[in-house]
């Protein structure tokens, strides 16, 4: 008679304590995988300001440069315009185009077009200018 007041054994069936461990698991693993590739984008995104802050300074550096002594060594290619190219490091290059335009009365006017670039393709681009009077000129 005692034994038909037992209720019977179940097999194969798991505690609520067991399925909420499970659960705490999977929840704690996905949390973990979600904060990794965070960490890494963040990382990239880091990498990626460096490089084009060092190519944003590049290009002011070759600017002020150029704009110094638009002239240089006076050496022109077959168009009229002084190119240059200056290597930074060896993920990074300034490629300069100096153009004249002696046309404005009293002056020259030079057009200056300086292009960043990586081995991926073109960083950044600036144009700039500058207007130099002609010596014995007053305004």
């Amino acid at each position: 008679m005692e034994q038909m007041l037992r209720p019977p054994k179940q097999r194969g069936t798991m505690s609520p304590i067991l399925i909420e461990m499970v659960i705490v698991i999977l929840f704690l693993a996905l949390s973990t995988s979600v904060v990794v590739r965070l960490i890494a984008a963040a990382n990239t995104t880091a990498q990626q300001s460096a490089y084009e802050s060092r190519a944003i300074l590049a290009m002011e550096s070759v600017a002020e440069q150029v704009k110094a002594d638009p002239v240089g060594d006076n050496t022109c290619n077959a168009c009229g315009a002084r190119v240059l190219s200056v290597k930074i490091a060896d993920d990074l290059t300034v490629d300069c185009v100096v153009t004249i335009d002696e046309s404005p009365l009293q002056g020259t006017l030079y057009d200056i077009e300086l292009t960043v670039t990586s081995p991926q393709g073109k960083v950044y681009a600036l144009d700039a200018a500058r207007y130099v009077q002609d010596e014995g000129e007053t305004p």
